[in-house]
């Protein structure tokens, strides 16, 4: 059945994930660590209360005129270049993007073709992280010629991912509505998880083409916040967020603000979007993953409990009909008395859910950070 999209509505600024009671506090499960600057008595109080404050300690603290002036100029000189660093990698991607766009559909295969070849030879650490990740999927009897050629798909996979994403800016709507075929669930049963009215937590995987799954998404006119953490540089995570913002799509980074763009967008019914496979910022839960332990970020699950909002599992995959869309069934996350017992619960099934996607795709699982602790 096909369902007509879902009539856009104007962009609203600074949305996202789900809905708490106190969005500072719960920043951290987030996968953030929100931290509060010490007030300006804290250096008293470190002395003992109702110190006294001495004149030379007040001119110790104190900077003059002439170091304010520096401290200024010194500021504005990193602000400078920051930015002078943000409009040079923006650039780079507006003319990657329409250089692409120029080239006939066999000359960019073969240019990623060439692309993740060289990639795969020169990323050691990214090629050794895929190994060792795709090695505890594929389990123990997997030879090494099995995996060396599993992580080589993936690295083809992400190459046709980082296509998809230049190309992003000069594609139209339709090219993205049309493009994605619902593999397991429909569209219809999203929008009756929204009808409740109080938004949803969608958990995916770096899977696929989950960028322009998400681009697909807000072409068909779904209000979604996507929370995004760096793993590059920053000047290259400059233009990648460049490029996923410019069709209107709303991705925040997570960063305590992102996190309160995320829950914002709860509170209007909206979906936020987290991957949940790696614990980025290593603060995550204890979590037995593919059969050994690791720490994932409970953050979606979390909120999750915390505003009655429920998880819906989605995953992406190519497929020789171009791209596949799996929406699962919603997981409401029970809010007891035990909280920890809750997010266990909410973590156990995450992570079935990840285990079964990716298994069912192994060498499109483009993620080239290690998962699990060394050895």
């Amino acid at each position: 059945m096909t369902i007509a999209p879902r009539q856009r509505q104007p962009p609203v600024p600074d949305r996202g994930t789900a809905v708490v009671a106190r969005e500072g506090a719960h920043a951290g499960n987030a996968g953030i660590t929100a931290r509060k600057s010490a007030p300006p008595a804290a250096a008293s109080l470190d002395r003992g209360i109702g110190a006294p404050t001495s004149t030379s300690d007040e001119a110790a603290v104190t900077p003059t005129l002439g170091e304010r002036i520096r401290q200024r100029r010194a500021q504005f000189r990193r602000e400078e270049r920051r930015l002078v660093r943000e409009r040079l990698s923006v650039a780079i991607a507006i003319a990657l993007s329409w250089f692409a766009w120029s080239l006939p559909e066999s000359g960019r295969r073969r240019l990623t073709d060439w692309a993740a070849a060289v990639y795969y030879r020169r990323a050691r650490s990214y090629r050794e992280n895929a190994h060792a990740n795709l090695r505890q999927v594929l389990g123990p009897h997997a030879s090494d010629a099995e995996v060396d050629a599993t992580a080589r798909r993936a690295f083809k996979v992400s190459a046709l991912n980082f296509l998809d994403l230049i190309l992003t800016p000069r594609r139209p709507d339709a090219a993205f509505v049309d493009s994605v075929r619902v593999v397991e669930g429909s569209w219809a049963s999203l929008d009756a998880v929204l009808a409740h009215g109080k938004g949803a937590v969608m958990v995916s995987a770096h899977l696929g083409a989950f960028d322009h799954i998400g681009q697909a998404m807000h072409a068909r006119g779904y209000r979604m916040t996507t929370v995004t953490g760096r793993t590059t540089s920053r000047f290259v995570f400059d233009g990648v967020q460049f490029l996923r913002r410019s069709r209107g799509a709303d991705i925040v980074e997570a960063t305590p603000s992102g996190v309160r763009r995320a829950l914002k967008s709860l509170r209007r019914g909206d979906l936020c979007a987290i991957v949940t496979d790696r614990d980025f910022f290593e603060n995550g839960r204890p979590v037995i993953f593919f059969g050994r332990p690791t720490t994932l970020p409970p953050g979606a699950v979390r909120i999750a409990r915390d505003t009655g909002a429920p998880l819906v599992p989605a995953f992406a995959r190519r497929d020789e009909h171009g791209y596949g869309f799996a929406i699962h069934p919603p997981i409401w996350v029970e809010k007891t008395s035990d909280i920890d017992a809750d997010i266990d619960r909410g973590m156990a099934a995450v992570v079935a859910q990840l285990e079964r996607a990716i298994s069912r795709s192994p060498d499109q699982w483009v993620l080239f950070q290690p998962v699990w602790p060394a050895g």
